[in-house]
């Protein structure tokens, strides 16, 4: 079973984070580079995480003159001149100070020398964690040593919130430097969606262990999330019940960075996630081609770099494209196509759908979620290279649906993003449901308000995550692509024939004909409005009139420059509701519906505005003022 634990309650969460600071503080005082820190603040937290969840036989307590480092009598082969020595001698040996069995093949580890992951704590390709404590003086390395025990508790610690620590870490340390770029860490609520489209394939599979991937897996957050989503919800009742029979939710994964890598590592181990997780590149490199015998991967979900450059692997790649069948990637057209080097979102997209390929090969069903950046939709002419490999992706049939997603869901960028969901049965050549999630056609008719019906705001945001998704928003689009439901507003499906390139501006543009509304009852009313304004130079008894005037002007004002339509925000929020509770019922003629529901509200704005020219217009007869200006 994957374990949770509970609430937290052995220390106020905001307390947790000092460590962060104290430990900034020290490193400032000893002249390194701010750019350096998180590298150094992690490598301790990764010592801890282990030294709290009992992985290693020592701890951070060297003032214990009863059993100094919790190591008792084994301390003496440790033991140093000062605490310094000791800690250094005890962290040279750290392989060989482990509780558990925490290994794996070592051919997915860093130059496949063991198969320890604690091997791997002090080393070149992670953390130069002597160096760390060589640069340290003594008393300042006993205070670091003091500020992780003392504000460092992870024996406490929900498992759930260990692939946040990464994320918080890097986010504080970039705010230091001023470096607000990096990676767009993945918030639960997208990978929930990106899990609930697999759901039901997951709960009907026949595999006794189900196997997600993720080529890009970072520090395995979207892999920690997924496993939990899924076991939650295939393996337990509604009621919290344990099924009998339960499936095993392993999870496999590839990254290059060193210290995320073995990151990934320990938090997965702690959490109890069956895992295997390679280190290096997955374009270069890939160590998953088939698993579980010849069944692949049951669900591969990704979040891959955004524009990151891959020319300096472009000889090794291009060579493995053109071993055709035998490429790492899905073969696009007889001769080697690749996209441009500045951006290699499409050379993982090309790796996911060969396994999704490998496992149809095994007669075998399986499905992708893959987050990209909206250009790749868009970029390059019909002849170029990502007009080439889009249009073989969509034309072979893999997408089955692709969500253009809200601004303001990632932390660190407020851009837009796809979710691409891939299907290897490839029912519909050409074809695919486009969804489209922020209701731009509502919120055109606000001016300072914003409607959100397929997202919501964010109950914990952060830097620039406003927005999220409620468990109804996931259960409304999820129906939605289910049921490949039409609605010109946000869901259509599309050709693509004939079509190299996708904009869902163009292709969910929507307007409904007002022609059968009265037109307003317009007419000159600056003449009337001078005559008022200098009548209060010679009239007090107009006064009242005026001001009258000036409220509906003001009103009138407000609905030419949008602002006026934000009082029927409720109204179009309520029209907007219904429609999609038909939608979720399957109910027919819901586009006519939604239609008649507009017109109906623009003919209550209409008429209220004619209210408002009438007034005016009983306004101006009543006071009637010709001023000689001679």
């Amino acid at each position: 079973m994957i374990t949770k634990v509970g609430l937290f309650t052995f220390m106020q969460e905001n307390k947790l984070g000092d460590f962060y600071w104290a430990y900034a503080d020290i490193l400032r005082g000893i002249g390194i580079n701010e750019s350096m820190y998180d590298q150094r603040i992690m490598a301790f937290m990764a010592i801890k995480l282990l030294v709290d969840n009992d992985i290693v036989k020592f701890n951070f307590d060297y003032k214990n003159k009863s059993n100094p480092f919790g190591l008792k009598n084994d301390i003496v082969k440790y033991l140093g001149t000062n605490t310094k020595e000791t800690f250094l001698n005890i962290i040279k040996n750290i392989a060989s100070l482990g509780n558990s069995s925490f290994e794996q093949d070592k051919k997915l580890n860093p130059n496949n020398e063991s198969t320890k992951i604690l091997h791997y704590i002090n080393h070149k390709n992670t953390f130069s964690l002597e160096h760390y404590i060589e640069e340290l003086p003594n008393h300042y390395l006993e205070m670091v040593l003091d500020i992780y025990v003392e504000k460092a508790h992870f024996k406490e610690y929900p498992k759930e919130k260990y692939k946040d620590l990464y994320e918080t870490t890097i986010s504080r340390m970039k705010k230091l430097t001023g470096d607000l770029t990096g990676q767009h860490f993945t918030q639960k609520s997208i990978i929930h969606l990106m899990c609930e489209n697999v759901l039901e394939d997951l709960l009907n599979s026949n595999s006794k262990i189900l196997a997600v991937y993720d080529p890009t897996c970072g520090t395995g957050s979207m892999l920690m999330e997924s496993a939990y989503y899924f076991d939650e919800k295939i393996n337990y009742t509604q009621k919290g019940n344990k099924k009998k029979n339960p499936k095993t939710i392993k999870v496999y994964g590839q990254e290059m960075h060193g210290q995320t890598w073995l990151l990934c590592k320990i938090f997965l181990e702690i959490c109890e996630i069956p895992n295997e997780i390679a280190y290096g590149n997955t374009l270069t490199n890939p160590a998953f081609d088939k698993i579980n015998g010849d069944d692949s991967f049951d669900f591969i979900i990704a979040n891959p770099p955004f524009g990151v450059d891959w020319k300096h692997d472009y000889n090794e790649i291009i060579k493995n494209i053109e071993l055709g069948d035998e490429s790492n990637f899905l073969t696009v057209s007889k001769d080697p196509v690749t996209p441009k080097k500045s951006d290699g979102q499409y050379l993982f997209m090309l790796h996911i759908l060969k396994l999704l390929e490998i496992s149809k090969k095994h007669k075998k069903h399986a499905k992708a979620s893959v987050i990209s950046s909206t250009g790749l939709i868009t970029s390059g002419k019909e002849t170029s290279s990502e007009g080439i490999i889009r249009k073989k992706i969509f034309e072979d049939g893999w997408v089955d649906s692709l969500i253009e997603q809200p601004k303001s869901m990632f932390t660190n960028t407020d851009i837009s993003t796809l979710i691409w969901f891939f299907d290897n049965k490839q029912i519909k050549k050409n074809k695919t449901y486009l969804l489209k999630t922020d209701n731009s056609y509502i919120n055109k008719h606000f001016k300072n308000k914003k409607l959100k019906v397929l997202f919501s705001n964010s109950e914990n945001k952060k830097d620039k995550q406003k927005n999220a998704y409620s468990k109804e928003n996931i259960d409304t689009i999820v129906s939605l692509m289910k049921n490949k439901i039409e609605f010109p507003l946000f869901g259509k499906t599309i050709n693509f024939v004939e079509k190299y390139a996708i904009n869902f501006e163009s292709e969910m543009n929507y307007e409904i004909d007002i022609s059968s509304i009265d037109l307003i009852n317009k007419f000159d009313i600056s003449d009337s409005y001078q005559a008022l304004s200098l009548s209060l130079l010679f009239e007090v008894e107009v006064s009242d009139k005026y001001k009258e005037f000036k409220s509906n002007i003001n009103k009138l004002s407000s609905y030419i420059d949008g602002t006026y339509t934000d009082d029927f925000y409720d109204k179009y929020k309520n029209i907007y509701l219904d429609i999609l509770k038909m939608i979720t019922s399957n109910k027919k003629n819901i586009n006519i519906s939604f239609q008649n529901h507009i017109l109906k509200q623009k003919k209550n704005e209409c008429t209220e505005i004619n209210h408002i020219f009438e007034a005016i217009k009983d306004i101006n007869s009543k006071v009637s003022i010709k001023l000689d200006m001679r």
